[in-house]
């Protein structure tokens, strides 16, 4: 675990190959692609995704959605 941070918002643990993964798209997209530039867009997309999840389920709890079924 390189970004414990992470671990105590959305239960998602930054790894030494998300990293290198997500350094290789950076380039590949011709954005800054340091290793600081993938840790914050990883925690960027991590974050959103939670915060996303919540929308979800705050939707279907308010009946604004269907329930998404999971299964």
């Amino acid at each position: 675990m390189l970004y414990s941070s992470m671990s105590k918002n959305t239960g998602y643990e930054i790894s030494k190959k998300d990293i290198e993964t997500t350094v290789k798209y950076l380039k590949s997209k011709n954005l800054p692609h340091s290793i600081k530039d993938a840790k914050k867009y990883l925690s960027f997309t991590a974050n959103l995704a939670h915060v996303l999840a919540h929308q979800i389920v705050d939707d279907e709890q308010s009946g604004k959605i269907k329930k998404v079924k999971t299964n």
